[in-house]
C-alpha cells in the first residue's frame, strides 16, 4: 500500500488522464441527475405541497387525478372516521391565465382545494394563491389580478409560494371559485354535483394509518409520495434518465478497468519482484484499490465544482436541480465503480509469476 500511494505522490502525471477523462464523467453524471431531479420537480410541486396528507383517488383512475371522479357522499363517509381530521375536495383543470390588461398569456394548471397545508396556505375568499414561477414569467406581484380561463375570470393574486409547479405553474382557488373556472374551461368534463377528482385527507396520526386499507368502496387512498410515481410523465422520464446515467456509470467502469490493466501490465517486472520478497495477490490488489479511491476522490471534488459551475451558466428556465441526495448517490456509485474496475485485474495479477523475477 506504501507503495502505491508514493506512487500518487511522486508520479501524479500517470494519473491525471484517468483522472481528467473521471473528471468529465462525474460533471456527465451530476448533469444528468440534475435534469432528472429537475424535470421531476417541476412535475410534482402541487403533490409535493400535500405532504403529510392523504389523497384519496377513484380506484379506476390509476391514481390520475384528471381521470379521478370521487362521487358526492364520499368526502362524508370519510370525514366521521376516527383516524381522519379534516376531509378537503381537490381538483385540477388546465387552462391560460394573463395579468389583466395585458396579452402575456401563459398555460397554468387551475386547482381548487379546501385543505391548507405546511407549504399550502389555507384557500382564502382574498384571492388566490400562485405558484412563484408564474410570476417569474409574467411579472405579477400580490395584489395583481390574473384572468383566468376563456370567460377572463378575475383573480386577486393573494400570495405567492414557490414550487408549486405541476407541469405549468400553478393557480390555487377555493373549491367553488374553482368550480365556475372549470366549468367555463372544460364544460364538457364538469363534475357531478358534489363530486371532486380526488380528497385529501389530514390524518389524526400517521398517514401511513389511512393508506393500504379500504376506507370506502370505490377509491383509493395513497402518500403524495405514491401519487408522484404513478404518474406518466415520471414514470417516462425517470426511466430515460436513469437508463443514461446507468449507461455512463459502465462506461466509467470500463475506463477504470482499462487503465489499470495497462497499469498492471506495465508493472509485470515490478509485481514479480514483490511477489517474490513475499508480497501477496492481496497487498498488490490493496494498493490498486487504494490508488482508484484516490483518484475517484480528486475526480469527485473537482467534478462537483465544474458542475455547479456550468449548471450555473445555463439559462434560469431550464429545469435542473442538483441535489445533496443525488451527489452523494452519484459519489458512493462512482467510488463503487473505481474499486470495482480496479479489482477487475485480480486474475492478471493472480498469473504473475514471482519466479520470473528471479530470470
Amino acid at each position: 500500500m506504501r507503495i502505491a500511494i508514493r506512487e500518487l505522490q511522486r508520479q501524479p502525471g500517470r494519473f491525471v488522464p484517468v483522472t481528467a477523462a473521471l473528471t468529465l464523467l462525474v460533471v456527465l453524471l451530476l448533469v444528468l441527475g440534475g435534469f432528472l431531479d429537475g424535470l421531476e420537480g417541476s412535475q410534482t410541486g402541487a403533490y409535493r405541497a400535500h405532504d403529510g396528507l392523504v389523497l384519496v383517488f377513484a380506484d379506476s383512475a390509476e391514481l390520475q387525478l384528471q381521470r379521478s371522479v370521487v362521487q358526492s357522499g364520499i368526502a362524508d363517509e370519510l370525514d366521521v372516521l376516527d383516524d381522519v381530521d379534516a376531509v378537503g375536495r381537490l381538483g385540477r383543470v388546465d387552462t391560460t391565465a394573463a395579468p389583466q390588461g395585458t396579452d402575456d398569456v401563459e398555460d397554468v394548471a387551475v386547482f381548487g382545494y379546501e385543505l391548507g397545508t405546511d407549504v399550502l396556505p389555507a384557500p382564502s375568499e382574498d384571492g388566490a394563491v400562485v405558484d412563484a414561477t408564474l410570476a417569474e414569467l409574467t411579472g405579477i406581484e400580490v395584489g395583481d389580478v390574473l384572468e383566468i380561463g376563456p370567460a377572463a375570470t378575475p383573480v386577486t393574486v393573494a400570495e405567492l409560494v414557490d414550487d408549486l409547479t405541476q407541469g405549468s405553474p400553478t393557480v390555487w382557488l377555493p373549491w367553488d371559485q374553482w368550480g365556475q373556472v372549470a366549468t367555463d374551461a372544460a364544460p364538457a368534463d364538469v363534475l357531478p354535483d358534489g363530486a371532486s377528482q380526488a380528497l385529501a385527507l389530514r390524518p389524526t396520526g400517521s398517514p401511513a394509518d389511512l393508506t393500504g386499507t379500504s376506507l370506502a368502496e370505490g377509491v383509493e387512498a395513497v402518500t403524495p409520495e405514491d401519487a408522484i410515481l404513478a404518474l406518466d410523465v415520471v414514470q417516462q422520464q425517470s426511466s430515460t434518465f436513469e437508463g443514461i446515467i446507468g449507461v455512463t456509470f459502465a462506461v466509467t467502469l470500463l475506463v477504470i478497468a482499462l487503465f489499470f490493466a495497462l497499469i498492471v501490465l506495465e508493472r509485470v517486472g515490478l509485481y514479480a519482484v514483490l511477489k517474490a520478497l513475499g508480497a501477496g495477490t492481496r497487498d498488490l490488489l490493496t494498493g490498486l484499490a487504494v490508488q482508484a479511491v484516490a483518484i475517484s476522490a480528486v475526480a469527485l471534488v473537482t467534478g462537483i465544482v465544474v458542475a455547479f459551475a456550468f449548471t450555473g451558466l445555463l439559462p434560469a428556465d431550464l429545469p435542473i436541480r442538483i441535489l445533496p441526495a443525488r451527489v452523494g448517490l452519484i459519489a458512493g456509485g462512482t467510488v463503487f465503480t473505481a474499486l470495482l474496475g480496479s479489482l477487475l485485474t485480480l486474475r492478471r495479477i493472480v498469473r504473475i509469476d514471482p519466479a520470473s523475477a528471479i530470470g
